[in-house]
């Protein structure tokens, strides 16, 4: 991945991260100051039902005790008495039901038809009356006054005597503000409102509304109304949105500093990698003139040094690469023209000699002449094959082996008949290798059958192909003989890669082979038979069905596995 898309990808993620980040966190801030807002409310709805209750709740029992007092039961002389507990409470009516349900007495703010009208009237199956006479304390429920602009609540206490119910007291209020509501009006402002709801009915409320609020509620324990606080949110809104965006400008700035120093990261890091890049694909290209200048820090000028001398260097070894290899075309092609045509006057009057001789000590001379010459004409052979086969014109291709193999057999076979050669080979078998690999696996079967020293010689050729389930498969191809073993100062040349003064190769032939198998993209193995002999085995990479572009972008030079 480029060095400008990483930073794209790092510039991108960073600014996600930022704007989750800030806005994770705006969204607490307005979860908590919501929370916090709402709860307040919630305390407050709590506080205004705790104090009605405490009024109603103090009204009841103011009225329980008065029903206690020795007056209560004096119903001849209720008048005064009644009197009295309209001057001393918020009660605006007061009446005295007797045992059987009759009402007593009734006095208060009320009209003079109203008062004859429920005087001597039985109230037995009034709820006020009835809880009463059961001996406990009642708070009725809301009613609405006749004109519906008021409300009354009725509260009523037993009359005892001797621990018998003689009668009850009954008393009514007004709820408003001076008598039952006298808590709220401190709660109400401008930016808030309470309503009282009971018997579905609004006892106290307010016409005040808001766009945006936020609304807490509570229960008045004594007789179940529903308070309601409703507060207004505009102002927490506002406060919020400057938060939002205070956050949002903030982001911002932060988006424009990494902006910015996203630019001169590029100017000053990037752009100058661009030109080291450019620089190491001009050496590719072979200009091995090309340099650099890198600025902006020591580090890029140690870099921009280091490539000068790279290349350089690179200048100065290819230019002694060149007169090297130079050197070396003028003397292979001088030697194996020279070479071959002085083989052949040597190997003319060698059989020249053998022919017009009667001493057998000079004709053994003779044939020993002819026999080094033979081998040195076959080694020129080699050189010529080897210079063929690995032509840097030819490409890998897909070669199938099973074929290849049954054809160098058949060759064997007429050129070594003594020799017992046996193969296993599948019916396809296709490979990634030079147009050459018939050279390099018939020179291991043909130097296994020509260096056998057997009573009975045998080589066995197999061919196999293993595939594998994430890479690319391989083909090997085994042979195996029973001759006299691969000398280890062969083994030790190939494996190492060069020739030394005291490790050297036979011959070409296993140079050939290695040469061919290396630039095929496999591998070349060398192991002890048992008992005795040598087993050679040539790995190549597998090829698939598809087109050999596909393919050959796939071949890999990873050590297969033997079979």
């Amino acid at each position: 991945m480029r060095l400008r898309t990483k930073f794209v990808i790092v510039f991108v993620a960073v600014t996600l991260v930022l704007s989750g980040s800030i806005l994770l966190a705006l969204e607490f801030y307005k979860r908590d100051a919501v929370g916090e807002s709402q709860a307040n409310v919630d305390e407050t709805a709590t506080l205004a039902a705790e104090q009605i209750d405490a009024s109603i709740r103090d009204r009841r029992d103011y009225l329980g005790l008065v029903a206690s007092r020795p007056r209560a039961r004096q119903f001849d002389r209720s008048g005064p008495f009644l009197d009295a507990l309209l001057a001393n409470s918020r009660f605006y009516a007061v009446q005295i039901t007797a045992a059987n349900g009759t009402v007593v007495d009734f006095r208060g703010d009320v009209t003079a038809a109203h008062r004859h009208a429920v005087l001597g009237a039985n109230r037995s199956e009034a709820p006020y009356v009835r809880e009463a006479l059961r001996g406990q304390s009642h708070v009725g429920e809301v009613e609405a006054t006749d004109d519906g602009n008021a409300h009354i609540l009725v509260f009523a206490a037993p009359i005892f005597e001797g621990g018998d119910v003689k009668g009850v007291l009954a008393a009514a209020i007004y709820l408003d503000t001076r008598t039952t509501f006298d808590a709220l009006p401190p709660l109400e402002t401008s930016r808030q409102t309470v309503t009282v709801v009971g018997n579905e009915m609004e006892i106290h409320g307010s016409d005040r509304t808001f766009t945006s609020s936020i609304e807490g509620s509570a229960t008045v324990d004594a007789t179940g109304w529903e308070v309601s606080v409703v507060r207004d949110r505009t102002a927490l809104d506002a406060r919020l949105r400057r938060l939002g965006l205070f956050q949002a400008g903030q982001l911002g700035l932060a988006v424009v500093v990494m902006v910015g120093f996203g630019y001169w990261q590029y100017a000053a890091s990037l752009r100058q990698t661009e030109r080291l890049l450019e620089g190491f694909a001009d050496l590719g290209a072979g200009d091995y003139g090309r340099t650099v200048a890198l600025h902006g820090g020591t580090e890029w000028e140690q870099i921009s040094d280091g490539f000068n001398d790279l290349a350089t260097t690179l200048a100065a070894r290819e230019a002694a690469l060149r007169e090297r290899t130079q050197r070396l075309e003028v003397m292979y092609r001088v030697l194996r023209h020279n070479l071959r045509n002085q083989l052949s006057v040597v190997l003319t009057y060698a059989d020249v000699i053998a022919d017009v001789t009667d001493d057998d000590q000079i004709r053994a001379a003779a044939r020993s002449i002819h026999d080094a010459g033979r081998r040195l004409t076959s080694l020129s052979e080699r050189a010529r094959q080897i210079e063929t086969a690995l032509d840097a014109e030819h490409e890998r291709t897909r070669v199938e082996v099973s074929a290849v193999v049954a054809e160098i057999t058949t060759d064997l076979r007429e050129a070594y008949p003594d020799v017992d050669l046996a193969t296993t080979l599948p019916d396809e078998a296709w490979a990634v290798a030079l147009p050459s690999l018939r050279m390099a696996i018939e020179s291991v079967c043909e130097n296994a059958c020509e260096h056998t020293d057997a009573d009975e010689p045998r080589v066995e050729i197999s061919v196999t192909a293993v595939d594998e389930a994430e890479t690319t498969g391989w083909i090997h191809v085994t042979v195996v003989d029973n001759g006299p073993g691969l000398p280890q100062q062969d083994r030790a040349a190939i494996r190492e890669g060069r020739e030394t003064a005291l490790e050297h190769a036979s011959g070409l032939g296993l140079w050939l082979t290695y040469w061919i198998v290396d630039s095929s993209g496999g591998d070349l193995e060398f192991t002890d038979a048992e008992p005795r002999g040598t087993v050679v085995e040539i790995h190549l990479p597998q090829a698939r069905e598809e087109a050999d572009d596909d393919w050959r972008a796939d071949t890999n030079r990873a050590d297969p596995e033997s079979p």
